[in-house]
Protein backbone atom coordinates (compact mmCIF):
# COMPACT_ATOMS: atom_id res chain seq x y z
CA UNK A 1 0.00 0.00 0.00
CA UNK A 2 1.04 3.59 -0.63
CA UNK A 3 -0.52 6.98 -1.25
CA UNK A 4 -2.31 6.80 -4.58
CA UNK A 5 -1.95 3.00 -5.14
CA UNK A 6 0.86 3.78 -7.56
CA UNK A 7 4.26 2.50 -8.67
CA UNK A 8 5.46 5.98 -9.63
CA UNK A 9 7.95 6.23 -6.74
CA UNK A 10 9.93 3.45 -5.01
CA UNK A 11 8.68 1.20 -7.76
CA UNK A 12 11.58 -1.19 -7.30
CA UNK A 13 10.14 -2.39 -4.02
CA UNK A 14 6.54 -2.42 -5.31
CA UNK A 15 7.29 -4.25 -8.55
CA UNK A 16 9.78 -6.56 -6.82
CA UNK A 17 7.24 -7.45 -4.13
CA UNK A 18 4.60 -8.30 -6.73
CA UNK A 19 7.13 -10.38 -8.68
CA UNK A 20 7.89 -12.28 -5.46
CA UNK A 21 4.20 -12.85 -4.75
CA UNK A 22 3.34 -14.13 -8.24
CA UNK A 23 6.59 -16.04 -8.65
CA UNK A 24 7.68 -17.50 -5.31
CA UNK A 25 4.28 -17.54 -3.59
CA UNK A 26 2.32 -18.54 -6.68
CA UNK A 27 -0.44 -15.90 -6.55
CA UNK A 28 -2.44 -15.81 -9.78
CA UNK A 29 -4.25 -12.49 -9.40
CA UNK A 30 -2.99 -8.94 -8.94
CA UNK A 31 -5.70 -6.40 -8.15
CA UNK A 32 -4.82 -2.71 -8.32
CA UNK A 33 -7.37 -1.12 -6.02
CA UNK A 34 -8.10 2.60 -5.93
CA UNK A 35 -10.86 4.33 -3.99
CA UNK A 36 -13.18 7.25 -4.34
CA UNK A 37 -12.17 10.60 -2.81
CA UNK A 38 -8.48 9.56 -2.95
CA UNK A 39 -6.49 12.41 -1.41
CA UNK A 40 -3.32 11.61 -3.37
CA UNK A 41 -5.06 11.66 -6.74
CA UNK A 42 -7.11 14.74 -5.83
CA UNK A 43 -3.85 16.39 -4.79
CA UNK A 44 -2.32 15.35 -8.10
CA UNK A 45 -5.19 16.99 -9.91
CA UNK A 46 -4.69 20.26 -8.07
CA UNK A 47 -0.91 20.05 -8.58
CA UNK A 48 -1.39 19.47 -12.28
CA UNK A 49 -3.83 22.35 -12.70
CA UNK A 50 -1.54 24.66 -10.68
CA UNK A 51 1.40 23.61 -12.84
CA UNK A 52 -0.57 24.30 -16.01
CA UNK A 53 -1.38 27.79 -14.79
CA UNK A 54 1.92 28.94 -13.25
CA UNK A 55 4.48 26.14 -13.52
CA UNK A 56 4.41 25.37 -9.80
CA UNK A 57 7.68 23.76 -8.67
CA UNK A 58 7.95 20.40 -6.88
CA UNK A 59 9.51 21.04 -3.46
CA UNK A 60 9.02 17.82 -1.49
CA UNK A 61 8.79 14.07 -1.89
CA UNK A 62 5.00 14.12 -1.42
CA UNK A 63 4.56 16.91 -3.94
CA UNK A 64 6.78 14.96 -6.31
CA UNK A 65 4.51 11.94 -5.98
CA UNK A 66 1.47 14.09 -6.66
CA UNK A 67 3.15 15.85 -9.55
CA UNK A 68 3.99 12.52 -11.19
CA UNK A 69 0.36 11.51 -10.85
CA UNK A 70 -0.79 14.74 -12.45
CA UNK A 71 -0.58 13.47 -16.05
CA UNK A 72 -3.31 11.01 -15.05
CA UNK A 73 -5.62 13.95 -14.49
CA UNK A 74 -4.54 15.34 -17.85
CA UNK A 75 -6.16 12.34 -19.52
CA UNK A 76 -9.51 13.18 -17.98
CA UNK A 77 -9.74 16.98 -18.24
CA UNK A 78 -13.23 18.28 -17.61
CA UNK A 79 -14.67 21.68 -16.66
CA UNK A 80 -14.77 20.97 -12.93
CA UNK A 81 -11.79 20.08 -10.73
CA UNK A 82 -14.03 17.67 -8.80
CA UNK A 83 -15.03 15.90 -12.01
CA UNK A 84 -11.43 15.73 -13.21
CA UNK A 85 -10.28 14.27 -9.90
CA UNK A 86 -13.09 11.71 -9.72
CA UNK A 87 -12.29 10.44 -13.19
CA UNK A 88 -8.52 10.59 -12.54
CA UNK A 89 -8.96 8.10 -9.67
CA UNK A 90 -10.34 5.61 -12.17
CA UNK A 91 -7.72 6.33 -14.83
CA UNK A 92 -4.94 6.02 -12.23
CA UNK A 93 -5.86 2.40 -11.53
CA UNK A 94 -5.19 1.46 -15.16
CA UNK A 95 -2.15 3.75 -15.19
CA UNK A 96 -0.66 1.52 -12.48
CA UNK A 97 -1.71 -1.71 -14.22
CA UNK A 98 -0.02 -0.48 -17.40
CA UNK A 99 3.11 0.40 -15.43
CA UNK A 100 3.40 -3.20 -14.18
CA UNK A 101 2.94 -4.61 -17.66
CA UNK A 102 5.55 -2.26 -19.09
CA UNK A 103 8.23 -2.47 -16.42
CA UNK A 104 8.15 -6.06 -15.09
CA UNK A 105 9.35 -8.74 -17.45
CA UNK A 106 8.36 -11.65 -15.14
CA UNK A 107 4.84 -10.33 -14.56
CA UNK A 108 4.35 -9.47 -18.22
CA UNK A 109 5.35 -13.00 -19.28
CA UNK A 110 3.00 -14.58 -16.75
CA UNK A 111 0.14 -12.42 -18.00
CA UNK A 112 1.02 -13.23 -21.60
CA UNK A 113 1.01 -16.99 -20.86
CA UNK A 114 -2.23 -16.82 -18.91
CA UNK A 115 -0.67 -17.69 -15.55
CA UNK A 116 -1.47 -14.31 -13.96
CA UNK A 117 -4.30 -11.79 -14.29
CA UNK A 118 -3.85 -8.08 -13.51
CA UNK A 119 -7.12 -6.27 -13.06
CA UNK A 120 -8.32 -3.02 -11.55
CA UNK A 121 -10.89 -2.15 -8.94
CA UNK A 122 -12.40 0.87 -7.24
CA UNK A 123 -13.54 0.87 -3.61
CA UNK A 124 -16.48 3.21 -3.00
CA UNK A 125 -16.16 4.82 0.40
CA UNK A 126 -19.83 5.70 0.55
CA UNK A 127 -21.19 2.16 -0.01
CA UNK A 128 -18.31 -0.11 1.00
CA UNK A 129 -18.58 -1.93 -2.32
CA UNK A 130 -15.73 -2.63 -4.73
CA UNK A 131 -16.35 -1.94 -8.40
CA UNK A 132 -14.37 -4.54 -10.35
CA UNK A 133 -13.07 -2.88 -13.51
CA UNK A 134 -11.35 -5.79 -15.25
CA UNK A 135 -8.21 -5.59 -17.36
CA UNK A 136 -6.55 -2.43 -18.62
CA UNK A 137 -7.87 -1.30 -21.99
CA UNK A 138 -4.23 -1.12 -23.12
CA UNK A 139 -3.21 -4.62 -21.98
CA UNK A 140 -3.32 -6.26 -25.42
CA UNK A 141 -1.42 -3.39 -27.01
CA UNK A 142 1.31 -3.47 -24.34
CA UNK A 143 1.73 -7.25 -24.52
CA UNK A 144 2.17 -7.07 -28.29
CA UNK A 145 4.53 -4.11 -28.36
CA UNK A 146 6.97 -4.82 -25.55
CA UNK A 147 9.35 -7.76 -25.68
CA UNK A 148 12.56 -6.50 -24.05
CA UNK A 149 12.67 -6.05 -20.29
CA UNK A 150 12.22 -2.41 -19.38
CA UNK A 151 13.37 -1.54 -15.86
CA UNK A 152 11.25 0.80 -13.73
CA UNK A 153 12.38 4.42 -14.26
CA UNK A 154 13.88 4.76 -10.81
CA UNK A 155 16.08 1.73 -11.44
CA UNK A 156 17.69 3.35 -14.47
CA UNK A 157 20.72 5.57 -14.16
CA UNK A 158 19.16 8.89 -15.14
CA UNK A 159 15.68 8.21 -13.80
CA UNK A 160 17.08 7.06 -10.50
CA UNK A 161 19.06 10.22 -9.98
CA UNK A 162 15.89 12.29 -10.02
CA UNK A 163 13.71 9.87 -8.06
CA UNK A 164 16.20 9.04 -5.33
CA UNK A 165 16.65 5.32 -6.08
CA UNK A 166 19.26 5.44 -8.81
CA UNK A 167 23.00 5.91 -8.40
CA UNK A 168 24.46 9.26 -7.56
CA UNK A 169 26.16 11.09 -10.37
CA UNK A 170 29.39 9.17 -10.78
CA UNK A 171 31.57 12.21 -10.90
CA UNK A 172 33.57 14.02 -13.52
CA UNK A 173 35.33 10.86 -14.68
CA UNK A 174 32.57 8.31 -14.16
CA UNK A 175 33.85 7.35 -10.72
CA UNK A 176 34.34 9.37 -7.56
CA UNK A 177 37.73 11.08 -7.32
CA UNK A 178 39.16 14.14 -5.59
CA UNK A 179 37.99 16.14 -8.60
CA UNK A 180 34.44 15.83 -7.24
CA UNK A 181 32.81 17.80 -4.44
CA UNK A 182 32.58 16.22 -0.97
CA UNK A 183 29.42 14.25 -0.20
CA UNK A 184 27.49 15.04 2.98
CA UNK A 185 26.68 12.25 5.43
CA UNK A 186 22.99 12.62 4.59
CA UNK A 187 23.61 12.22 0.85
CA UNK A 188 26.06 9.37 1.42
CA UNK A 189 23.41 7.52 3.42
CA UNK A 190 20.91 8.05 0.61
CA UNK A 191 23.43 6.56 -1.84
CA UNK A 192 23.86 3.50 0.37
CA UNK A 193 20.10 3.00 0.67
CA UNK A 194 19.56 3.50 -3.05
CA UNK A 195 22.36 1.11 -4.00
CA UNK A 196 21.14 -1.55 -1.59
CA UNK A 197 17.62 -1.26 -2.98
CA UNK A 198 18.91 -1.81 -6.50
CA UNK A 199 20.88 -4.84 -5.32
CA UNK A 200 17.93 -6.29 -3.40
CA UNK A 201 15.52 -6.08 -6.34
CA UNK A 202 18.10 -7.50 -8.76
CA UNK A 203 18.64 -4.32 -10.79
CA UNK A 204 22.28 -3.31 -10.10
CA UNK A 205 23.78 -0.54 -12.20
CA UNK A 206 27.42 -0.63 -11.13
CA UNK A 207 29.66 -1.67 -14.00
CA UNK A 208 33.27 -2.61 -14.47
CA UNK A 209 35.65 0.33 -14.33
CA UNK A 210 36.95 1.35 -17.72
CA UNK A 211 40.57 2.17 -18.45
CA UNK A 212 39.80 5.89 -18.24
CA UNK A 213 38.06 5.43 -14.88
CA UNK A 214 41.05 3.54 -13.47
CA UNK A 215 43.42 6.19 -14.78
CA UNK A 216 41.29 8.92 -13.14
CA UNK A 217 41.39 7.09 -9.80
CA UNK A 218 45.18 6.93 -10.04
CA UNK A 219 45.83 10.47 -11.24
CA UNK A 220 43.22 12.27 -9.13
CA UNK A 221 43.11 10.05 -6.07
CA UNK A 222 40.25 8.51 -4.12
CA UNK A 223 37.39 10.36 -2.44
CA UNK A 224 35.05 7.67 -1.03
CA UNK A 225 31.73 9.00 0.23
CA UNK A 226 31.50 6.35 2.99
CA UNK A 227 33.79 4.17 5.10
CA UNK A 228 32.32 0.80 6.05
CA UNK A 229 33.45 -1.51 8.84
CA UNK A 230 31.88 -4.82 7.89
CA UNK A 231 32.19 -8.54 8.49
CA UNK A 232 34.59 -10.73 6.50
CA UNK A 233 31.78 -13.22 5.79
CA UNK A 234 31.95 -14.17 2.09
CA UNK A 235 28.16 -13.86 1.84
CA UNK A 236 28.36 -10.13 2.49
CA UNK A 237 30.33 -8.55 -0.38
CA UNK A 238 30.05 -4.95 0.75
CA UNK A 239 30.61 -3.16 -2.57
CA UNK A 240 28.12 -5.48 -4.28
CA UNK A 241 25.51 -5.12 -1.54
CA UNK A 242 25.52 -1.34 -2.08
CA UNK A 243 25.86 -1.55 -5.88
CA UNK A 244 28.98 0.61 -5.62
CA UNK A 245 31.70 1.48 -8.08
CA UNK A 246 35.45 1.62 -7.39
CA UNK A 247 36.11 4.83 -5.49
CA UNK A 248 32.72 4.91 -3.74
CA UNK A 249 33.44 2.98 -0.54
CA UNK A 250 36.41 2.63 1.82
CA UNK A 251 35.88 -0.90 3.17
CA UNK A 252 37.37 -2.55 6.26
CA UNK A 253 36.35 -6.13 7.08
CA UNK A 254 37.06 -8.72 9.75
CA UNK A 255 35.20 -11.55 11.44
CA UNK A 256 32.47 -9.94 13.51
CA UNK A 257 32.88 -6.36 12.19
CA UNK A 258 34.64 -5.51 15.44
CA UNK A 259 37.41 -3.38 16.88
CA UNK A 260 38.05 -5.81 19.75
CA UNK A 261 41.27 -7.13 18.24
CA UNK A 262 43.77 -5.39 15.92
CA UNK A 263 41.85 -2.22 16.68
CA UNK A 264 44.85 -0.05 15.99
CA UNK A 265 44.66 -0.82 12.30
CA UNK A 266 40.87 -0.50 12.20
CA UNK A 267 40.68 2.78 14.11
CA UNK A 268 43.72 4.19 12.32
CA UNK A 269 42.29 3.30 8.90
CA UNK A 270 38.99 4.98 9.71
CA UNK A 271 40.81 8.05 11.01
CA UNK A 272 42.69 8.17 7.69
CA UNK A 273 39.46 7.88 5.68
CA UNK A 274 37.56 10.51 7.64
CA UNK A 275 40.52 12.83 8.11
CA UNK A 276 42.70 12.58 5.02
CA UNK A 277 40.12 11.41 2.44
CA UNK A 278 37.27 13.52 3.80
CA UNK A 279 34.52 10.87 4.08
CA UNK A 280 31.57 12.17 6.09
CA UNK A 281 29.94 8.83 6.95
CA UNK A 282 31.18 5.69 8.70
CA UNK A 283 28.83 2.70 8.58
CA UNK A 284 29.40 -0.23 10.95
CA UNK A 285 27.54 -3.13 9.38
CA UNK A 286 26.81 -6.51 10.93
CA UNK A 287 24.71 -9.24 9.36
CA UNK A 288 22.26 -11.97 10.26
CA UNK A 289 23.58 -15.49 10.96
CA UNK A 290 27.03 -14.12 11.76
CA UNK A 291 29.35 -17.03 12.55
CA UNK A 292 31.68 -14.92 14.68
CA UNK A 293 28.84 -13.67 16.88
CA UNK A 294 27.31 -17.15 17.09
CA UNK A 295 30.70 -18.49 18.18
CA UNK A 296 31.15 -15.70 20.72
CA UNK A 297 27.69 -16.40 22.13
CA UNK A 298 28.53 -20.09 22.46
CA UNK A 299 31.82 -19.19 24.15
CA UNK A 300 30.03 -16.89 26.59
CA UNK A 301 27.41 -19.49 27.51
CA UNK A 302 30.04 -22.20 27.97
CA UNK A 303 32.16 -19.94 30.15
CA UNK A 304 29.08 -19.00 32.17
CA UNK A 305 28.43 -22.69 32.85
CA UNK A 306 32.07 -23.25 33.80
CA UNK A 307 32.82 -25.35 30.72
CA UNK A 308 34.86 -22.90 28.69
CA UNK A 309 38.58 -22.18 28.69
CA UNK A 310 39.63 -19.39 31.01
CA UNK A 311 42.09 -17.96 28.51
CA UNK A 312 42.49 -17.76 24.77
CA UNK A 313 44.58 -20.54 23.24
CA UNK A 314 44.57 -19.16 19.71
CA UNK A 315 43.87 -15.96 17.80
CA UNK A 316 40.37 -17.27 16.96
CA UNK A 317 39.63 -18.12 20.58
CA UNK A 318 40.88 -14.68 21.55
CA UNK A 319 38.50 -13.11 19.05
CA UNK A 320 35.53 -15.10 20.37
CA UNK A 321 36.41 -14.33 23.99
CA UNK A 322 36.74 -10.65 23.13
CA UNK A 323 33.32 -10.64 21.46
CA UNK A 324 31.59 -12.59 24.21
CA UNK A 325 30.86 -9.35 26.06
CA UNK A 326 28.20 -8.47 23.49
CA UNK A 327 26.46 -11.79 24.19
CA UNK A 328 26.52 -11.00 27.90
CA UNK A 329 24.97 -7.58 27.24
CA UNK A 330 22.34 -9.10 24.96
CA UNK A 331 21.41 -11.67 27.61
CA UNK A 332 21.05 -8.91 30.19
CA UNK A 333 18.56 -7.19 27.87
CA UNK A 334 16.59 -10.35 27.07
CA UNK A 335 16.81 -12.12 30.42
CA UNK A 336 18.22 -15.54 31.33
CA UNK A 337 16.91 -18.67 29.66
CA UNK A 338 16.30 -17.04 26.30
CA UNK A 339 16.54 -19.10 23.11
CA UNK A 340 20.13 -19.15 21.79
CA UNK A 341 19.12 -18.10 18.26
CA UNK A 342 17.30 -15.07 19.69
CA UNK A 343 20.35 -14.29 21.81
CA UNK A 344 22.63 -14.43 18.75
CA UNK A 345 20.24 -12.21 16.79
CA UNK A 346 20.26 -9.48 19.43
CA UNK A 347 24.02 -9.90 19.93
CA UNK A 348 24.55 -8.97 16.26
CA UNK A 349 22.73 -5.68 16.88
CA UNK A 350 24.50 -5.05 20.19
CA UNK A 351 27.85 -5.70 18.54
CA UNK A 352 27.21 -3.06 15.86
CA UNK A 353 26.63 -0.40 18.50
CA UNK A 354 29.50 -1.77 20.59
CA UNK A 355 31.88 -1.15 17.68
CA UNK A 356 30.50 2.37 17.16
CA UNK A 357 30.95 3.12 20.86
CA UNK A 358 34.51 1.79 20.69
CA UNK A 359 35.33 4.26 17.93
CA UNK A 360 33.88 7.16 19.92
CA UNK A 361 35.75 6.07 23.06
CA UNK A 362 39.16 5.38 21.60
CA UNK A 363 39.54 7.79 18.70
CA UNK A 364 39.76 11.42 19.76
CA UNK A 365 39.95 12.56 16.14
CA UNK A 366 36.78 10.69 15.07
CA UNK A 367 35.02 11.82 18.22
CA UNK A 368 35.90 15.44 17.51
CA UNK A 369 34.66 15.19 13.92
CA UNK A 370 31.35 13.75 15.13
CA UNK A 371 31.06 16.39 17.84
CA UNK A 372 31.60 19.19 15.30
CA UNK A 373 29.05 17.77 12.87
CA UNK A 374 31.68 16.84 10.27
CA UNK A 375 31.15 13.08 10.54
CA UNK A 376 28.30 10.62 11.13
CA UNK A 377 28.90 7.13 12.53
CA UNK A 378 25.87 4.90 12.05
CA UNK A 379 25.05 1.21 12.15
CA UNK A 380 23.34 -1.30 9.95
CA UNK A 381 22.51 -5.00 9.68
CA UNK A 382 22.59 -6.84 6.37
CA UNK A 383 19.89 -9.49 6.18
CA UNK A 384 21.20 -12.51 4.28
CA UNK A 385 17.66 -13.73 3.74
CA UNK A 386 16.42 -10.67 1.82
CA UNK A 387 19.56 -8.87 0.61
CA UNK A 388 18.41 -5.70 2.33
CA UNK A 389 20.29 -3.60 4.87
CA UNK A 390 18.44 -2.50 7.99
CA UNK A 391 19.76 0.97 8.78
CA UNK A 392 20.03 1.42 12.57
CA UNK A 393 21.17 5.04 12.83
CA UNK A 394 23.43 6.36 15.56
CA UNK A 395 24.46 4.56 18.73
CA UNK A 396 22.03 5.17 21.62
CA UNK A 397 25.09 6.15 23.68
CA UNK A 398 26.49 8.73 21.25
CA UNK A 399 25.40 11.82 23.18
CA UNK A 400 26.79 10.37 26.43
CA UNK A 401 30.12 9.46 24.85
CA UNK A 402 30.50 12.84 23.18
CA UNK A 403 30.01 14.56 26.55
CA UNK A 404 32.75 12.46 28.12
CA UNK A 405 36.09 14.24 28.26
CA UNK A 406 38.19 11.10 28.78
CA UNK A 407 40.28 10.02 25.81
CA UNK A 408 42.46 6.97 25.42
CA UNK A 409 44.29 4.99 22.78
CA UNK A 410 42.83 1.58 21.84
CA UNK A 411 43.60 -1.16 24.40
CA UNK A 412 45.89 -3.06 22.01
CA UNK A 413 48.10 0.03 21.73
CA UNK A 414 48.36 0.52 25.47
CA UNK A 415 51.43 -0.65 27.38
CA UNK A 416 52.10 -1.16 31.07
CA UNK A 417 54.90 0.76 32.77
CA UNK A 418 57.74 -1.22 34.33
CA UNK A 419 58.67 -1.02 37.98
CA UNK A 420 62.22 -0.37 39.17
CA UNK A 421 63.81 0.55 42.48
CA UNK A 422 63.19 4.21 41.69
CA UNK A 423 59.41 3.77 42.05
CA UNK A 424 59.24 3.12 45.76
CA UNK A 425 57.03 0.66 47.64
CA UNK A 426 53.50 -0.06 46.34
CA UNK A 427 50.68 -0.21 48.94
CA UNK A 428 49.09 -3.66 49.21
CA UNK A 429 45.63 -2.44 48.18
CA UNK A 430 47.04 -0.92 44.97
CA UNK A 431 49.06 -4.07 44.28
CA UNK A 432 45.90 -6.17 44.67
CA UNK A 433 44.04 -3.85 42.31
CA UNK A 434 46.76 -4.27 39.67
CA UNK A 435 46.61 -8.05 40.02
CA UNK A 436 42.82 -8.10 39.57
CA UNK A 437 42.91 -5.77 36.56
CA UNK A 438 45.68 -7.79 34.94
CA UNK A 439 43.89 -11.08 35.46
CA UNK A 440 40.69 -9.63 34.00
CA UNK A 441 42.59 -8.55 30.87
CA UNK A 442 44.24 -11.96 30.60
CA UNK A 443 41.02 -13.98 30.91
CA UNK A 444 39.25 -11.78 28.35
CA UNK A 445 42.05 -12.20 25.82
CA UNK A 446 43.05 -8.53 25.99
CA UNK A 447 46.41 -8.73 27.72
CA UNK A 448 48.69 -5.73 27.20
CA UNK A 449 51.83 -6.91 29.01
CA UNK A 450 54.89 -8.15 27.19
CA UNK A 451 55.42 -4.98 25.17
CA UNK A 452 58.87 -4.17 26.57
CA UNK A 453 60.91 -1.54 24.77
CA UNK A 454 64.74 -1.38 24.72
CA UNK A 455 64.57 1.61 27.08
CA UNK A 456 62.57 -0.45 29.57
CA UNK A 457 65.09 -3.29 29.47
CA UNK A 458 67.98 -0.89 30.05
CA UNK A 459 66.14 0.63 33.05
CA UNK A 460 65.63 -2.82 34.59
CA UNK A 461 69.34 -3.57 34.23
CA UNK A 462 70.51 -0.20 35.53
CA UNK A 463 67.99 0.39 38.34
CA UNK A 464 67.13 -3.16 39.36
CA UNK A 465 63.80 -4.90 40.03
CA UNK A 466 61.19 -3.79 42.56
Amino acid sequence: RNAGNTCTHAEGSMVGSLEFCTGKLGARMILVLGHTKCGAVYGATNAYIAAKRQEAPVNSALEGLLFDLAPVADKALQDSVEAVAAHAVRVNVFHTVDFLLKHSGPIREKVRSGQVEIQGGLYHLDTGKVEFMGRSPKQEEILKSIDALTLPPSMTREGGRTSGYGPAARGTYGVRTTADAPVSAEDALKMLKAGNERFAVGAPLAKHATLKMREALVSHGQAPHTAILGCADSRVPVDTVFDAMPGDLFVLRNAGNTCTHAEGSMVGSLEFCAGKLGSKLIMVMGHTQCGAIAGATKTYLAKKEGKGSKSAGSALEGLLVGLSGVAKQAEEELGCGVDQDELVSLSVRVNVFNSIDFLLKYSPSLKELVKNGNLEIQGGIYHLETGRVEFLGRSPRQAELLRSESASVPPSLQALPIRTTTDGPLPSNEALKLLKEGNARFTSGAAISGKVTPAMRKALVKEGQA
